[in-house]
């Protein structure tokens, strides 16, 4: 699981880079459009290890690079995900993007539809993907 979330977030950030030498130039907002719009259409996938590991994309992006990518377009779709998922593990994640998504919205959502335990669990989930994260850079950073 962890190859694939850093292969899935290697894609979303290194491929408009790689594609640069065989296309016109394309500014870094329309990269960060592109990787939010992507965020958006693969919360749609039906298969489960696809939305897992969007959402904790999104959770990185939101986390890491929230000057530069806008994820409010997801909130309406990670919204769906934490009302309507049968996976425990997608509502927690869901809960977690929202919670660093942070617009009005989800901030609104949130105060209505989750208690303060279910608040602070989206928290550690957030320090446990980062976690995966970092551990992920590493290991291929010493390998």
């Amino acid at each position: 699981m962890k190859t694939l979330f850093a292969f899935a977030l290697g894609l979303i950030l290194v491929a408009p880079v790689a594609a640069q030498d065989a296309q016109p130039e394309v500014s870094d907002e329309v990269r960060w459009a592109l990787a939010a719009a992507q965020i958006n259409a693969s919360l749609e996938d039906d298969n489960d290890a696809i939305k897992t590991q969007t959402l904790k994309n999104a959770i990185v992006l939101a986390t890491l690079y929230r000057d530069k990518v806008d994820l409010s377009g997801s909130v309406r779709s990670i919204r769906t995900i934490h009302e309507t998922s049968t996976s425990s593990n997608h509502r927690r994640l869901a809960l977690a993007a929202l919670q660093l998504i942070g617009t009005v919205r989800a901030q609104d959502y949130l105060v209505r539809h989750t208690t303060p335990e279910q608040f602070d669990e989206g928290r550690l989930v957030i320090a446990s993907v980062l976690n995966d994260y970092y551990v992920n850079r590493t290991e291929k950073a010493t390998s």
